[in-house]
């Protein structure tokens, strides 16, 4: 008898962003602001953000890397290939067609999937300036993405709104559109709200929709803030090259510190006490900082006992509200069963898979292999279960 398949939740794939995503829908005033590929003098063509140049990124049309290729370079260069570089493809149709992704998303035997942007996409808070802009931008390139891939597609794909808090009346009016249009998961960038934390009471106007929609946060790894604002106090360029940063920049302003900030910022400032229906997804900042980080907050929330609780005292632990609120994706590169067994629990760890990233699982499926010494039950709840608690709540 042929054994039954699993079902399987990605919660890290991503399209490729068409020339027009952001300005498809953009109203004429604002074109002048617009996140789009230009040509220059000299032929080159390069993202701009209304007059700035987006150098962290490589804009992808024509040929794309290779999924999984990452891997393979690595493995060659070990085996002293120097030389060795990423693979190109052609762009494929289902990269940037959801019924093209369905079809293949059948045959990697997923049932859904949260499919983000493909990368330059989520520099729009970083690069465009100003209040009207930003959120122009974002109604726009709202609109393109529940068009073209769906906030809710068919139950199967998820595609995250993009939104920000810069500007609060904004940003309640646009995730008022968005959750209106079906949106089950909201895409915000680490790091502090322009001189606030993002649990800050302030914000509960914008926090108290996410909670009685049942809405998810997502944490993407993404520039913003740590590199502009924190990498010139240390000497590093606050606007690298994506694969030029310097290690410390990789370690600390393009790693797990902007997430870990940002996820102790909401605990500690007890969003979730106020709001018990908000979950967080993190995506793309792996999981080994995971267990230390949530002893570490048990510790400091001791130690801090006496000082501001700017949302209230919680009533429990910080790594129980972590445990409870929190889904963290893990790198395929991740000790995941040792980060598992030294936090004593699976239900935060969900598989993703980056596909069809070059850094990412060329096979979603093979994500099962990465948690094997697990027991059955709890691959299972990794591979899905986790996730499905997101939709169903």
């Amino acid at each position: 008898m042929a054994e039954q398949r699993k079902p399987i939740f990605d919660c890290d794939q991503h399209m490729y962003e068409e020339r027009d995503s952001f300005t498809r829908y953009l109203p004429k005033e604002f074109l002048g602001t617009a996140v789009a590929p230009v040509t220059l003098p000299d032929g080159r063509e390069v993202i701009l953000a209304g007059d700035r140049i987006v150098v962290c990124l490589e804009p992808e049309f024509g040929q794309v890397y290779r999924p999984g290729s990452l891997k393979e370079m690595l493995k060659a260069m070990a085996s002293g290939n120097p030389e060795e570089t990423y693979q190109f493809e052609p762009m494929h149709e289902s990269y940037q067609n959801r019924d093209a992704r369905l079809r293949v998303m059948d045959e990697q035997g997923l049932d859904q999937t949260i499919i983000y942007p493909g990368g330059w996409a989520l520099v729009a808070e970083e690069y465009v300036k100003g209040v009207e802009p930003l959120y122009a931008n974002y109604h726009s390139f709202n609109r393109y993405m529940n068009e073209v891939w769906g906030f809710n597609h068919q139950g199967r794909i998820y595609a995250p709104a993009l939104l920000s808090l810069r500007d609060l009346p904004s940003a309640v009016k646009e995730l008022e559109y968005v959750l209106n249009q079906g949106a089950r998961f909201i895409l915000l960038p680490t790091g502090p709200v322009y001189g606030r934390s993002p649990g800050d009471p302030y914000f509960d106007p914008f926090w108290k929709l996410v909670n009685e929609a049942k809405a998810s946060v997502c944490y993407h790894i993404s520039e913003f803030y740590y590199n502009s604002q924190v990498a010139p106090s240390w000497g590093y360029d606050p606007n690298p090259i994506h694969f030029r940063m310097s290690a410390w920049q990789w370690q600390n302003t393009y790693g797990q510190r902007p997430v870990e900030e940002t996820l102790s910022a909401l605990i500690f400032d007890n969003l979730f006490g106020r709001f018990p229906d908000i979950n967080v997804l993190v995506s793309e900042f792996g999981s080994e900082w995971v267990p230390h980080f949530v002893r570490h907050m048990d510790k400091s929330r001791g130690m801090g006992r006496n000082g501001p609780w700017i949302g209230g005292q919680l009533d429990e632990r910080p790594s129980q509200v972590f445990r409870k609120h929190v889904r963290v994706v893990p790198y395929p590169e991740d000790d995941i069963v040792n980060v598992v067994k030294r936090l004593g629990y699976h239900e935060s760890i969900v598989m993703g898979s980056d596909f069809p990233h070059a850094e990412g699982l060329a096979n979603p499926g093979d994500f099962r292999k990465l948690i094997a010494e697990l027991d059955e039950s709890a691959q299972d709840d990794i591979m899905y279960n986790n996730a499905q608690q997101l939709i169903t709540r």
